[in-house]
């Protein structure tokens, strides 16, 4: 990992280099699997088809939890996150994990922004596999 961090300037550009690639996958994943449908238009409706849709698409299972705060927040959680199941729980590998999940990060921020919903995306790795991914919609000015 010596190799990926000297060629990117370091562990942070690599997570931010992730997380752009992710962006880019989400952003393309909407576009091809809403092609044909009708478009959600909701906040909370796009969300779930994010929970739904999109991580059965990435996972091949449906996100475990969804809360929301009513005012803009949502945390999706994943109790058995498929990219984290397989790495060791050690500290050697958890900057790996951290990789995994700013790649999630960034799709799900793409996938919000092609459905015009812009927003910050935050990860946490609770107790590993646990992912709990938190969206902040950017309200527009009033």
């Amino acid at each position: 990992s010596s190799g990926i961090n000297a060629e990117y300037g370091g562990p942070d550009q690599v997570v931010q280099c992730m997380e752009k690639l992710g962006y880019r996958v989400g952003f393309s994943l909407i576009e091809k699997a809403t092609k044909d449908e009708a478009r959600v238009k909701e906040d909370v409706d796009i969300v779930k088809y994010i929970c739904k849709d999109l991580w059965n698409m990435l996972f091949r299972k449906q996100a475990d939890n969804l809360k929301t705060n009513h005012t803009g927040t949502f945390v999706i959680q994943d109790n058995r996150f498929r990219f984290l199941t397989r790495v060791s729980q050690s500290e050697q590998y958890k900057q790996r994990g951290e990789l995994y999940v700013a790649f999630t990060c960034g799709v799900v921020k793409g996938a919000l922004a092609n459905f015009g919903l812009p927003c910050s995306v935050t990860a946490e790795i609770d107790m590993s596999p646990t992912v709990k991914v938190t969206l902040t919609l950017q309200q527009p000015p009033i």
